[in-house]
């Protein structure tokens, strides 16, 4: 079945030879599985087209952004197709008076925040992998990074969607509005793994770049005093854009990387980031 219904695609969308398969039996974690089949779409109705061939020959379907996950999200751990969003990498449309926009889901983070940046704005979701993870995979998972401390997670920057169902549908929810006046589909679909839809394309939410900003290391004696730090700054109803603690053991293995001087004799440091008006800092 597989075989004979390949024939239906352009051979440059679809891999089957095992030895190219085998690229794609991890993510970034430990889970692993094979592939029968990789698809590269390049539009929304070829998603449509895999997932109803995919449908009709019994076949599970995993969509994969970059790979960079370490919850095993886009493994094929009971064979089928990946349908890989690589080639779907267009920022369609940022819109600075709207404060928003529409890119393809296989756009890297990085590129996507540099772009906007450029027009004085900036897309907040900054995983660890940024510069490598798309923003359809960020969808599936919601998720967040440093500055979500203040800023939020990806469902506070998704506001719409192109999806496609598991019959091939294709359908919108939301829009370009944040606040837009119908159930929160797209809410329902950030975060559930490509569990419920496969989305082609994404409506985003953009904020303008803070005036200033300013990062500070405080070291501490012990874990618990760093922690109680971080709970009296929230308690006094401080909102920092970003709020990091490592213990000894982190800052040695990170000094012994990259040497940038961080403070191993302490027992534990907080990494602080605030933004504002320069007055304000």
């Amino acid at each position: 079945m597989l075989t004979l219904s390949a024939n239906s695609f352009a051979p440059h969308q679809l891999v089957t030879d095992p030895a190219e398969l085998v690229t794609f039996e991890i993510d970034a974690g430990f889970d692993r599985g094979r592939p029968d089949a990789v698809f590269y779409p390049e539009s929304a109705a070829d998603v449509s087209k895999v997932v109803q061939w995919a449908r009709a020959g019994g076949l599970p379907i995993v969509a994969r952004g970059a790979g960079t996950g370490l919850s095993g999200g886009a493994v094929a751990e009971r064979g089928g197709v990946i349908v890989e969003f690589a080639r779907m990498k267009r920022i369609v449309e940022l819109n600075p008076i709207g404060r928003n926009g529409v890119v393809q889901t296989g756009v890297v983070n990085l590129v996507l925040d540099a772009a906007a940046k450029q027009l004085g704005f900036y897309y907040p979701p900054d995983p660890s992998s940024g510069r490598s993870s798309v923003i359809g995979g960020n969808l599936g998972e919601n998720a967040g990074g440093p500055h979500c401390f203040k800023y939020g997670v990806t469902t506070n920057y998704i506001t719409g969607v192109e999806a496609i169902l598991a019959g091939g549908d294709i359908i919108r929810t939301g829009g370009q509005a944040y606040d837009y006046p119908e159930l929160d589909l797209t809410g329902l679909i950030v975060g559930s793994e490509g569990t419920l839809a496969l989305v082609s394309e994404a409506a985003i939410r953009l904020i303008r770049n803070p005036p200033a900003v300013k990062t500070m290391m405080v070291s501490f004696a012990s874990d618990e005093v760093a922690g109680a730090a971080v709970s009296a700054i929230i308690a006094a109803g401080l909102v920092p854009a970003t709020l990091e603690m490592m213990d000894q053991k982190v800052m040695g293995m990170i000094e012994a990387y990259v040497q940038v001087g961080l403070p191993v004799a302490a027992q534990a440091a907080l990494i602080v980031e605030v933004d504002g008006y320069a007055e304000s800092l």
